[in-house]
This record gives C-alpha cells, sequence and structure tokens, in this order.
C-alpha cells in the first residue's frame, strides 16, 4: 500500500509544474503563473459566490476552476491580447488534455479530463459560472497592470468576454463597472 501511494505521489508532482507555466499576466517584473491564476480565480469565485446566490454546486465550480488550465502544463498559456492570433490552440488543448491524464495519478486523471471536457464544453450552470470568473479574474487582476493594456480596446474586451457574463447579471453588470473604470482611467487604447 506504502509504496503505490508513494508512486502515485510521484506522479502527482508532475501538477507542480504549474508554479512553472508563466502566462501573459504580470505579477510585479515577472509573469503569472498558471498556479497563481489557478489559486486567484478560487478566491474570486468563493468571493463571488458568498456575494451573490447563483443557485450552483459551489464545490462543483471550485474543482471546475481547480483543474481547468492544468493542461497548461502541456499546452502553455493561451493568451488573449489584440496582437495574438492563436489558430488551433482548442484543438491542441483536447489532445494534450487526454496525453495529460495518462501520466496523472489514477485517482485525479478521470476526474481531471471529465472536469476539462465539461468546463471547456460549458453546458452546465456551473461550468458557465467558472468560465465566468476565469475571465473576470484576469481582468481584474490586471487593473494592477495598466501596461499590459497596450492595444487593448473596449470593443476588443467586449467580444472576447461579454458572451461569458450573458447568464450571471451580477457578473455583467461587475463587467460593465470594470469597462467604465477602464475607460475613464485611460486603459484603452495606449
Amino acid at each position: 500500500m506504502k509504496d503505490n501511494i508513494v508512486r502515485e505521489l510521484d506522479k502527482f508532482r508532475v501538477i507542480y509544474g504549474l508554479k512553472q507555466v508563466y502566462r501573459f499576466n504580470s505579477v510585479g517584473k515577472r509573469k503569472e503563473s498558471t498556479a497563481e491564476h489557478i489559486s486567484s480565480t478560487l478566491l474570486l469565485a468563493d468571493f463571488l459566490m458568498e456575494q451573490f446566490d447563483f443557485k450552483v454546486d459551489k464545490m462543483h465550480v471550485f474543482e471546475l476552476i481547480l483543474y481547468h488550465d492544468v493542461v497548461e502544463l502541456y499546452s502553455g498559456d493561451m493568451p488573449l491580447h489584440p496582437s495574438i492570433k492563436i489558430v488551433g490552440q482548442k484543438e491542441k488543448e483536447a489532445k494534450d488534455s487526454v496525453r495529460l491524464s495518462k501520466v496523472l495519478p489514477k485517482v485525479v486523471s478521470t476526474k481531471y479530463l471529465e472536469l476539462f471536457r465539461e468546463f471547456e464544453a460549458r453546458k452546465t450552470r456551473e461550468a458557465k459560472l467558472a468560465k465566468a470568473i476565469e475571465q473576470l479574474d484576469a481582468e481584474i487582476h490586471e487593473l494592477d497592470y495598466k501596461k499590459d493594456w497596450k492595444g487593448w480596446t473596449e470593443k476588443f474586451l467586449r467580444e472576447k468576454k461579454e458572451k461569458y457574463l450573458a447568464d450571471f447579471p451580477q457578473l455583467k453588470d461587475l463587467f460593465e463597472r470594470h469597462i467604465k473604470y477602464c475607460r475613464e482611467n485611460g486603459y484603452f487604447d495606449q
């Protein structure tokens, strides 16, 4: 039994690599890691689900957020920026998610793959909420890094984010307030 858990823990350590997968967003003078993004998204989800009754299974939302970007271990970040055009990333992530599931511990592997697919499909209310919160997390985070907004426009932000907030009027309202703040404080069209 003990040897088995040690072998499974060795496999689990793969996930610690998320601390070294860097995203487009800044943190001080460096880039944000995927692990940091997941952590802040979880905390934001907890905060928002305490503020609003979204009529969801909170634990399931947490699990979706916890596992949604584990695929970045293989695929890397898929940054959203007006100057970056990404082609085929969703297909790459779908393949990489299967490949990654084969190296994870058994108890995590199936769960990860199911949650990743649910998050991507966004057919459940929980997956829709997890995606909406994940979209807000990056924008809230970037308020502290105005230089990262170079090239952004209000139109681009709306095209890329608004569709994920449609099912949650409370989050749509927060997004609108965020847009107004960005407009009034010179974040757009730098």
